[in-house]
């Protein structure tokens, strides 16, 4: 999956740790935070789904739906049971 970004749109980037921290821990600390960000959905960015990943979406009554597009374009829905 992959999420792109309006431009405007802030990502999360750590500063440089200060000089009293072990510097290898918190740059390694402040790299997992980055990646755990980029992966994390952001509002007004764009989705692009891959690798068979589904878009399920919850009627109000709580039936779960699968929502599919053919190649012709054309919307369609599949219920989970």
């Amino acid at each position: 999956m992959t999420v792109s970004a309006p431009s405007g749109v802030k990502r999360l980037h750590l500063p440089e740790p200060q000089p009293g921290y072990d510097r290898q821990a918190e740059i390694f600390k402040n790299i997992a935070m980055e990646e755990a960000d980029r992966s994390n959905f952001k509002h007004f960015e764009d989705v692009d789904l891959a690798n068979n990943e589904r878009l399920i979406i919850p009627s109000p009554d709580g039936t779960r739906w699968i929502i599919t597009v053919s190649d012709a374009g054309v919307v369609g829905t599949t219920e989970i049971t």
